[in-house]
């Protein structure tokens, strides 16, 4: 499974003044779009999302939506609580 999607409508440009290093470009309806497909991995990174910036082989930049979701660990409860569940003879 992949834990980035490039961003459609998104374009990272060169800045046109020296305090301006990069710019982000995107289309407003495909950007707004991908956040309603992706809302459950907002939502599963609490409300927050991640955007990387990447050097392509071209030497182009482009932009990445993480799509990563973290996977909810046991508490030491719950993990006893799995155990004792379970019959074990000793």
């Amino acid at each position: 499974m992949k834990n980035s999607e490039l961003i459609k409508g998104m374009y990272v440009k060169q800045g046109d003044v020296d305090w301006v290093k990069q710019r982000l470009e995107f289309d407003v309806k495909q950007f707004s779009q991908m956040l309603i497909d992706y809302k459950d991995v907002f939502e599963a990174n609490k409300g927050k999302g991640r955007i990387d910036i990447c050097l392509s082989k071209g030497n182009k930049l482009y932009a990445t939506l993480s799509t990563f979701k973290p996977v909810k660990q046991n508490t030491m409860n719950e993990h006893l609580a799995e155990r004792e569940e379970e019959n074990i003879p000793f």
